[in-house]
């Protein structure tokens, strides 16, 4: 695969430096993926993490390891690997890739960087034959949310409480890990953007849903590491269960395809009936 540059602007760039996405090669460069992940992540001893041979077994073996490079330093990366759905019986499973990480060094984020490595993992799904792409990320997350879903154009049709345990790791120590499940499909039509939400008369209240014709809005805080530090661990968690339930009930016959920014430190997600759902593809 043909790596692509991508020129570099702003803070924190280097102007004689293109950006490079590309295969990630050898040990070497596997090490340095393991590392910007354990420093990006602030991982604990005892967390966890990567090993360079993992990450080259997934790559000789259908995954795929994307990194970012200004001149030789690694500032992100992506990988993923090959998964099938459970199809029911008699039909033949849809194969997927599986983004399980991406990450980009704390100086470098704000630029672009991760949008180019989903467009890498595209193009080179694209090229294998695979037009879908799903990967799991914390529904309390809005920035990451809002990426997924307005930027890329991924949709959310499922969601896995506790997916890694009732406590994550790093700088979600004693969250619960519950995970919306967002799927790209690489091979449909872009949507239009989703319109902004009206407030009501009396404005947004965190936890509640707001009808908004046939789709419904759901309130949150926009900085959810901001309001646990503030309110306090026993009353994020508790918001958490509450605003949990809630997408679980809106899952079971709808979809969410936007999640933006309000004011007031907060943000919405939108969950559009199941069946008006589209398929999506990265916006021009």
């Amino acid at each position: 695969m043909n790596p692509t540059a991508a020129p570099t602007s702003g803070a924190g760039t280097r102007q004689d430096a293109p950006l490079v996405v590309r295969d990630v090669d050898g040990p070497l460069e596997m090490a340095d993926c393991v590392a910007l992940y354990e420093r990006v992540m602030g991982l604990r001893p005892d967390d966890g993490s990567l090993n360079p041979r993992l990450l080259t077994a997934l790559q000789e073996n259908s995954g795929l390891v994307v990194g970012a490079y200004l001149g030789a330093e690694l500032v992100g990366f992506t990988y993923s690997f090959l998964a099938r759905e459970r199809g029911a019986d008699g039909q033949v499973p849809r194969l997927y890739q599986y983004s399980q990480l991406a990450v980009v060094a704390h100086e470098r984020q704000g630029l672009g960087i991760g949008r180019l490595l989903k467009l890498g993992q595209r193009e080179r799904c694209l090229a294998a034959g695979t037009t879908l792409i799903r990967w799991a990320y914390d529904p309390m997350q809005t920035r990451n949310a809002h990426f997924n879903l307005d930027v890329l154009g991924a949709v959310v049709d499922a969601l896995k409480p506790a997916m890694y345990g009732t406590s994550g790791f790093g700088a979600a120590t004693g969250e619960s890990t519950d995970r919306f499940i967002a799927s790209w499909h690489l091979d449909a039509p872009a949507r239009p953007a989703a319109p902004a939400p009206c407030p009501p008369p009396g404005g947004w209240t965190v936890g509640q849903v707001y009808d908004d014709g046939d789709d419904r809005i759901v309130v949150l805080p926009d900085d959810w590491y901001r309001l646990r530090a503030e309110s306090g661990p026993e009353h994020a968690a508790r918001l958490r269960g509450r605003l949990t339930r809630t997408f679980t009930r809106l899952l079971a016959d709808r979809t969410a395809v936007s999640c933006i920014r309000l004011p007031d430190g907060l943000a919405a997600y939108r969950f559009i009936p199941r069946a008006a759902a589209p398929g999506t593809a990265p916006r021009p």
